[in-house]
């Protein structure tokens, strides 16, 4: 292994503490869950507004002014339920990783006004999504129509095709009942005509039972082919249904997933951030503690602003004295010691001789250890 290889490696292997570990996971779950919360408006969104526009066209305004306000409406509504819960979710999720997991009535309190907002919240998109995923009232309407369209136009055919034999039986009738007409007005005696006028009636009636038997074949046919269609439409309609149930279970699932990211993400920033917290606040606090004690001496040596630039520091002994009897700091005279090098380092004071004199007013000496260079932290962090 050489060298630039170890360097790859130390610089992997030391970025793999919990920060580094949990930054970009932190980082893209918080993201993420912003995501949730626009997907939850919009499946909520197909709930609530079809409502609210319902309600609004009945009792107040019609057409696109009703539309514009119920989306309004619906949106600043959707919105706000939206950063609600975000705020009760992080408040629980704070006091539950601080109070280390363990339950309080405040912690419960927090605890159940999170689950109910986020079980309606829950609701709403799960009903919302229900209305977007069903479309089979629509395809089925649309079904319906083309098979209508398509035995309607069948049913024209088919009529065309028993046509022929219909106007041919409306003939082979009127000719029957004038031959019937003329063989009850013929003598009993004009026997060959009578016979010729039953023979010609006998065979009119064939060709009509012919007919009659073709028209049924036609009409047999088109109840098959009206049968086949509207087979292929319950088929079509049932088909429609099982993919509104599939669409439904996955939009049920997506808003699970929409929910489980918006609490992941506000729970793990909670918890990333206070862990954080914790591993380095032996680290860094004792720089703040520091600046706090060095800030309340700075108000002691310049008696709250009395004091000015150009004015002189009491002499160090004195303030050791003072700092030992007033305050439980260890090892007080290397804390006063410290302190004065800073000051001086800092410029709010300067030394000339065994004299040490002021050189900044009250406000910007605070300020300039405010700004404490981080150069000093540093070194602090070497000890």
């Amino acid at each position: 292994m050489d060298l630039k290889k170890y360097d790859k490696l130390r610089e992997k292997i030391n970025t793999k503490d919990f920060e580094g570990n949990n930054r970009g996971l932190d980082k893209w779950l918080f993201r993420f869950s912003f995501i949730g919360n626009v997907s939850s408006i919009f499946f909520a969104y197909f709930l609530v507004f079809p409502s609210l526009l319902k309600a609004i066209t009945i009792n107040f305004l019609t057409g696109n002014w009703a539309i514009a306000l119920a989306f309004a409406l619906t949106l600043i509504f959707l919105v706000i339920f939206e950063i609600t819960k975000r705020y009760f979710i992080r408040n629980f999720s704070h006091d539950f990783v601080v109070n280390a997991r363990k339950m309080s009535f405040k912690l419960m309190s927090w605890f159940v006004i999170s689950t109910v907002i986020v079980m309606l919240s829950f609701y709403l998109s799960i009903s919302g999504s229900k209305n977007l995923a069903t479309t089979s009232n629509t395809r089925d309407m649309v079904a319906t129509t083309e098979t209508t369209t398509r035995i309607d136009s069948m049913r024209a055919v088919f009529d065309e095709r028993k046509t022929i034999y219909l106007e041919d039986n409306k003939t082979l009738r009127v000719v029957n009942n004038d031959l019937r007409e003329k063989l009850a007005n013929t003598p009993l005696n004009y026997r060959t005509v009578r016979n010729e006028y039953q023979i010609t009636i006998d065979k009119n009636g064939d060709v009509i039972a012919e007919n009659e038997a073709k028209i049924v074949v036609i009409d047999t046919e088109f109840e098959a082919r009206v049968g086949e269609l509207n087979l292929n439409l319950s088929e079509a309609k049932n088909q429609n249904q099982d993919e509104d149930a599939k669409n439904i279970l996955l939009f049920v699932v997506i808003v699970v997933f929409n929910e489980l990211i918006i609490i992941g993400g506000l729970y793990f920033r909670e918890y990333y951030e206070y862990t954080l917290f914790v591993i380095n606040q032996e680290k860094y606090e004792k720089i703040y503690k520091k600046k706090d004690r060095y800030r309340a001496l700075i108000s002691f040596i310049y008696r709250d602003g009395k004091l000015s630039s150009g004015d002189r520091v009491m002499p160090s002994l004195e303030l050791k004295e003072i700092v030992k009897d007033k305050t439980n700091i260890p090892n007080t005279n290397k804390f006063v010691d410290e302190f004065l090098r800073d000051m001086d380092t800092i410029g709010i004071f300067n030394t000339v001789g065994k004299r040490r004199n002021i050189q900044m007013s009250h406000t910007e000496a605070l300020n300039a250890i405010e700004n404490y260079d981080d150069t000093y932290r540093v070194l602090e962090n070497m000890k």
